[in-house]
């Protein structure tokens, strides 16, 4: 069981980042306010991450994953989320788009417009959500963090696409995932890969 991980970030896409650990690469997914936070490292700097791992059932094989977080505390409440009937672990860390406190408090709050902003979360999985942790999470909206904001959601494969629209293109990758945050904070809205890369090419030639 891997728990935590300490090394050096090789590659960041949008969605994970590969860690060096004396020589080997670990491939680690992360909710989108944990990448948020790691947003100003760069390649060759030092990381440290807690980790959850679980096997993702693909095709009738099960495939390790990993998934990284800042502390125990955003490892722990991530575990809460996924005791919610219908919310596996893709699905949490689609919806941990929010920092801990200002999710934990939209729970204990019974706040279901804010919860309905986050990611894949309709009115009847808000509904869910209140009802299995309501009365279990207030210790979590007491946790004192920094705030910065998240990503705007976003289809998974855009920026994705995106990025290697760039890289293909002769961007290095520091620049590209640069210019595609640039982009995506611009237009939350942009659906496709090519719009996007439309939208880096307009604020470039803006000179913005």
């Amino acid at each position: 069981m891997i728990s935590r991980l300490s090394g050096r970030l090789v590659e960041r896409t949008p969605h994970h980042v590969i860690i060096d650990v004396n020589g080997v690469g670990y491939e680690v997914h992360l909710p989108p306010v944990v990448w948020q936070s790691l947003a100003d490292k760069n390649v060759g700097d030092p990381v440290e991450l807690v980790t959850l791992y679980f096997l993702q059932i693909d095709n009738t094989r099960g495939v390790p994953v990993l998934l990284g977080f800042l502390n125990e505390v955003q490892k722990e409440f991530f575990e809460r989320l996924m005791t919610v009937p219908k919310i596996g672990p893709k699905a949490a860390l689609a919806l941990f788009s929010r920092p801990v406190s200002d999710l934990a408090a939209a729970i204990e709050q019974g706040n279901v417009a804010y919860l309905r902003s986050l990611p894949g979360v309709g009115p009847q999985k808000a509904k869910d959500i209140i009802a299995t942790l309501q009365g279990k999470v207030a210790k979590f909206a007491l946790l004192r963090e920094e705030k910065r904001e998240a990503p705007p959601p976003v289809a998974p494969d855009v920026s994705e696409e995106a990025l290697h629209i760039l890289l293909a293109l002769g961007h290095r990758r520091a620049e590209a995932e640069r210019l595609v945050a640039e982009a995506l904070r611009a237009a939350p809205g942009v659906e496709t890969a090519e719009d996007l890369v439309r939208v880096i090419y307009r604020r470039q030639h803006e000179g913005k």
